[in-house]
């Protein structure tokens, strides 16, 4: 689906109107990463990835109540683990709350990668993808590791290499961010999900060395 210029331009301002200003700039950050990676690997989707730059986190500051009443009330499925990892479950509620007050935005590959921008999936589609490591990797991200992220990123993905090589770094973009994300959930002595170790070890599987 094409959106044009109106309707991103409607869509910021209905998502400024639900996110604080930190989380609103975040979010245009993501957009922006998200537009320079579609332009090289996903030319002809760049306003659908802009959608769902725009929509990735339209449920993070709702509380975790908020969320448990969404996902009830809209039947989604979600596990035990989901429940106790809580940073998973905004990402799951966020495909209910755009289907029912963005359903004009809710095509299936932005419903999909809003879903798995926070634990990532195996098999992830690049449209997927882009949005998972443009939430990592955005701009107003300034930590050591996200920056790296970054700087691989514009070092890696260009448009003058092979449409492999390039889908080949962004893999890497995205093992490298999961490996920083599992080291500092395991420094904290949390639980990591078993979606993100799956992705990982997919990921490890279908990089080209």
């Amino acid at each position: 689906m094409i959106f044009d210029n109106n309707s991103l331009a409607e869509l910021r301002a209905r998502i400024k109107g639900r996110l604080s200003e930190k989380r609103y700039q975040h979010t245009l950050g993501v957009e922006n990463l998200a537009k320079h990676l579609g332009k090289i690997l996903l030319p002809e989707r760049v306003d659908e990835l802009c959608v769902a730059a725009l929509l990735h986190d339209a449920a993070k500051e709702m509380t975790y109540e908020e969320h448990l009443k969404l996902l009830k009330e809209s039947f989604v499925k979600y596990t035990d683990e989901d429940l106790l990892i809580k940073p998973a479950l905004h990402s799951i509620a966020a495909v209910p709350l755009i289907k029912t007050e963005f359903s004009e935005y809710a095509t299936p590959d932005v419903c999909s990668a809003v879903y798995n921008h926070t634990l990532g999936a195996p098999n992830m589609s690049v449209f997927d993808e882009i949005i998972f490591i443009s939430d990592y990797a955005e701009e107003g991200r300034t930590y050591r590791t996200c920056v790296e992220v970054r700087k691989y990123l514009f070092d890696n993905i260009r448009k003058e290499n092979s449409n492999s090589d390039n889908i080949n770094s962004l893999h890497k973009a995205s093992l490298k961010s999961i490996v920083s994300t599992i080291d500092s959930i395991t420094s904290r002595n949390q639980m990591i999900h078993s979606e993100t170790l799956l992705t990982k070890t997919y990921l490890e599987d279908v990089i080209l060395k």
